[in-house]
């Protein structure tokens, strides 16, 4: 998968000349998910932080969705000796074409195009910034957050906008013990915030869908998934008197996978409940 992302996502070739090279420091710090379209270079301006946070726009009515994680953000520019002229829509469709080609989603795409796909485990959150009116462009930038899903604090909030632009969010924090559907005490705080976010908004009928990796038999973990979801659902009604109607339990098992299941890492990201909008 590594390998394939970073081919696809390359799928423009490296060419600078000695004396506009891209700059090693963006190089090590930052330039991670993709190579230089021909005839740009990295040139000064790049940021890395091991914490960040950015409002990823979603959709035309200027929706947003924050993502906090790791933060990369670099601009490429033209070299002066570069007279093929390269518009903007052409970087943005090797980009399309690149997150597509990999599992990935197009959230929004225009001039400041968002997409989304996992990378190493990791949510990959991305944000190419080029002139698409431009038939000629002389530089563009990309933005990405890298998050943690595991470690993300979730907020009534962010499942609000999650839902919004993917209609659906995938929580960590519910937790059960293996082969079983019993909710662990540790799992009130992401319930709660669960429960914040339907009597904020009473309007809105949702699935909670169990997912499961793919250790032990399929049949099996079909049913534990469901048994998982259904558990939530009932702690719902029971705690905080969501009117069952509005709640449908329900299961996946092994067959939606957000990554790989051949490490522990991949395995862990599948084990997870999610809130689908009805």
């Amino acid at each position: 998968m590594k390998k394939i992302l970073f081919s696809l996502f390359t799928s423009f070739l490296i060419s600078s000349s000695f004396a506009q090279q891209d700059n090693p420091e963006c190089l090590e710090k930052t330039f991670k998910f993709f190579t230089v379209f021909e005839g740009f270079y990295i040139k000064d301006y790049c940021k890395y932080a091991e914490f960040g946070s950015y409002e990823f726009i979603v959709d035309r009515g200027a929706r947003s969705i924050r993502k906090e994680g790791v933060f990369r953000e670099v601009w490429f520019q033209k070299k002066d000796d570069n007279n093929r002229k390269v518009s903007g829509l052409q970087i943005l469709q090797n980009h399309v074409n690149a997150i597509k080609a990999v599992g990935g989603e197009v959230v929004k795409e225009s001039d400041g195009s968002v997409f989304r796909t996992t990378y190493n485990g990791k949510e990959l959150w991305i944000y190419v910034n080029a002139n698409t009116n431009s038939s000629d462009l002389d530089n563009y930038g990309i933005i990405s957050i890298e998050v943690d899903v595991m470690k993300q604090e979730v907020s009534a909030q962010d499942i609000k906008g999650s839902i919004a632009s993917q209609g659906k969010i995938a929580l960590y924090g519910i937790l059960f013990d293996t082969g079983k559907s019993d909710i662990k005490p540790e799992s009130e705080k992401a319930i709660a915030i669960v429960a914040d976010y339907l009597q904020e908004n009473p309007g809105v009928n949702v699935y909670i869908v169990g997912h499961t990796d793919n250790v032990g038999d399929y049949l099996m973990n079909q049913k534990l998934s469901k048994s998982r979801g259904e558990s939530v659902k009932n702690y719902l009604v029971s705690k905080y008197k969501i009117p069952v109607t509005r709640l449908t339990g329900d299961g996946a098992g092994t067959v939606c996978p957000v990554t790989t299941n051949d490490t522990e890492e991949g395995r862990k990201l599948n084990r997870r409940v999610e809130i689908v909008k009805k």
